[in-house]
């Protein structure tokens, strides 16, 4: 069975939730912000498959890769023609969730290879936890955020469409300082993404959220969040400037207090295997993780 690619695109965003809301598992690699901002770099297309309710995905760049179908996985008890009839004997898929992967195991047995992606794991918190910051465990936290607030008054600002052009002009300055730190080119082609397919379209993607701080006239940090179901939300990109100690725990913390109320927990997302990230993120106490894996089925 050949399957038929479409770019991912305003006009293909939009069917793909629909059957992305059904998947019992949610992963920020699968949402429409991650999937937009990476599109180009990673050259994404969508093949939907409505009769099966399912939508695979490619990335063309580097080199072919596929990601786990999107889906209601658990609609299927015929994993193994489902994959036969499209990859063959033996297929590959990346930063597979864990719910699919017990699904294939449960059907396909020893057919399923899983290495576990440690690098790829996403962190879950509780709103209340970050956005109250409560306890020994978050003293640190707060008192760089109190000493903050008392060098740098500040005040909480939606992002809106009429705060788009300082959002850009924001992240272009953060990416011309922080590039330093990576030559691979990676914060580059991020950088471009959220400018042109998240920021250029800001009010037409469903279910996108953001705000910044702002201190003396000027942005200091900015996130940009996407809701997964009525009871998560995912942090997409969160950015703050080299100039301000601690904005990044202000950030993180003002989001969640002003747009975090209606919801109960809190995806931060994958820490890239990077040491330094993976100590921040776990200072914030995660309650659980997405985790993903690289599957190869030989049938």
């Amino acid at each position: 069975m050949r399957l038929l690619f479409k770019s991912v695109n305003l006009d293909t965003i939009v069917p793909y939730l629909g059957l992305w809301r059904t998947a019992p598992q949610k992963s920020s690699d699968y949402s429409a912000g991650v999937l937009l901002c990476w599109e180009r770099a990673l050259g994404y297309q969508f093949a939907f498959e409505e009769d099966d309710g399912l939508v695979w995905i490619r990335g063309t760049s580097p080199m072919e890769h596929f990601l786990a179908p999107v889906g209601k996985w658990d609609d299927h008890d015929d994993w193994e023609e489902i994959i036969g009839a499209r990859f063959g004997r033996d297929a590959a898929f990346q930063i597979v969730p864990e719910d699919l992967v017990e699904i294939w195991r449960a059907q396909l047995g020893r057919a399923v290879e899983a290495e576990e992606n440690r690098a790829s794991w996403e962190y879950l918190h509780k709103v209340q936890d970050l956005s109250s910051l409560s306890g020994n465990k978050y003293m640190r936290k707060r008192n760089r955020i109190n000493q903050f607030s008392k060098q740098n008054p500040y005040s909480y600002i939606p992002i809106t469409a009429g705060e788009i052009p300082r959002i850009v002009q924001f992240q272009r300055e953060w990416c011309d300082s922080y590039k330093a730190f990576d030559d691979s080119g990676s914060i580059e082609k991020e950088s471009e993404g959220i400018i042109r397919n998240i920021l250029g379209n800001w009010g037409r993607l469903p279910n996108m959220t953001g705000g910044a701080i702002e201190t003396m006239g000027r942005i200091a940090a900015y996130t940009i969040a996407e809701e997964a179901d009525g009871g998560t939300v995912m942090i997409h990109f969160e950015k703050a400037s080299l100039e301000f100690n601690a904005a990044y725990q202000v950030i993180n913390r003002e989001f969640l207090l002003h747009e975090g109320a209606r919801y109960a927990t809190v995806n931060r997302e994958e820490d890239m295997g990077d040491p330094g990230l993976r100590d921040a993120k776990l200072s914030y106490h995660p309650m659980g993780f997405v985790k993903k894996y690289t599957v190869r089925i030989k049938l």
